[in-house]
């Protein structure tokens, strides 16, 4: 049978992998036995380990990253009329969060050295209906925190944080997480921890903490949760905030507190590979890197690079049996977005000519070593 053209070869090698430690099995295992499978100690151990090793004040874990950040902006009481301003540059998941609350995104140009979200353009686009700020650590690169939040300060704007890339990327000394209102992370699939699915939420406010705790379950505090002959809800509970079904039951936890424990690993393989790249094709005629910054610490979640005629570079990887990918498009090409925009030039630029080079754990040093000598012939 004829292969489809999304369909690899094994003898490819890929742009994305999936990282399983061996005692992920093992962990699953033990919490499927146990009979208690919804939520319960695994979530709450997973939250309380990842707090600490990434130093996150208040953690809330849900079932994916989308409903971290759907969360964060209900319990902001963003809704219908309201503005958010984000990146138009990233997975549609970003917005289509914002969409779901009934608000509209209105989206700011992005930085072309960096892919992260421009503050200036974000400031020329605040208006009164605008509720809150929607930013991307893109590839695990993170933005400039401290000129973001002091827009968020000036105008009174909370800022959202979408980390799904950025798990223990660190800025200034600090973890992603560490600080900041209200912090998301994903656990899919192809992210330095993989749980299947998954997120978490960190924020440095215990109101915000509360409130998640809430919109999560129903409008419902787990950890209320009584025994009680016959009421299964908590005396706190008055049905007046309306929730969602949100909450990380303990397979999921299970599969991520694995993750969390073996996370140096993969995170010190990327560190790596991500350090030869920058240094090996630095001076590459005809492709561009992206620019890190020395009061930064990425983690490498992905590798992007600015490329000339991408389409040929594409094929000629490919024809040397290496995949490369572009990990996201200009989210106003799709029409549930409000339609295309002629106002962000630096944008329209970037969609043009970004690709991803492969980037994963498992990744040999011989592998590595192939791929930029090819990324050298390419771009000759």
């Amino acid at each position: 049978m004829k292969k489809k053209d999304y369909e690899i070869d094994d003898n490819i090698i890929r742009t994305w992998s999936t990282y399983i430690p061996k005692e992920a099995i093992s962990e699953v295992i033990k919490t499927l036995r146990s009979k208690w499978i919804n939520t319960g100690k695994k979530e709450k151990e997973l939250r309380g380990i990842a707090a600490k090793k990434w130093s996150f004040p208040y953690c809330v874990a849900v079932n994916n990253c989308t409903a971290a950040l759907r969360s964060s902006l209900a319990i902001l009481g963003v809704g219908p009329g309201d503005e958010v301003i984000s990146t138009p540059y990233t997975f549609i998941a970003t917005n289509t969060a914002i969409l779901e609350q009934g608000a509209k995104p209105v989206f700011a140009d992005i930085k072309y050295d960096d892919l992260n979200i421009d503050p200036k353009s974000i400031e020329k686009n605040i208006t009164k209906k605008t509720k809150a700020i929607m930013i991307v650590h893109y590839g695990g690169n993170p933005c400039d925190l401290d000129e973001l939040r002091k827009i968020g300060v000036k105008h009174n704007l909370p800022i959202i944080e979408d980390a799904a890339h950025a798990l223990g990327s660190m800025y200034k000394g600090k973890y992603i997480g560490s600080t900041g209102e209200l912090v998301c992370f994903s656990l899919q699939v192809v992210k330095i921890i993989n749980s299947g699915d998954g997120g978490l939420i960190s924020t440095s406010k215990k109101r915000y903490y509360q409130k998640l705790k809430k919109i999560i379950w129903y409008g419902i505090d787990r950890e209320e949760k009584k025994t009680s002959l016959l009421d299964p809800l908590p005396d706190s509970f008055k049905g007046d905030v309306l929730g969602f079904k949100y909450n990380m039951n303990d397979i999921i936890a299970s599969l991520a507190l694995a993750g969390v424990n073996n996370y140096d690993a993969p995170a010190r393989k990327r560190r790596i590979i991500g350090e030869s790249y920058r240094k090996e094709l630095a001076k590459c005629r005809g492709l561009r890197l992206m620019k890190y910054y020395d009061d930064r610490k990425p983690n490498y979640q992905i590798f992007p690079a600015h490329v000339e005629d991408r389409l040929k570079f594409a094929r000629y990887m490919k024809a040397h049996n290496i995949q490369v990918n572009i990990n996201n498009r200009r989210n106003d090409i799709y029409p549930m977005f409000g339609g295309l925009r002629k106002d962000l030039p630096v944008l329209a630029k970037a969609d043009k000519d970004v690709v991803l080079l492969p980037m994963h754990a498992d990744l040999t040093e011989g592998q590595v070593d192939y791929i930029i000598q090819k990324v050298r012939d390419a771009c000759k």
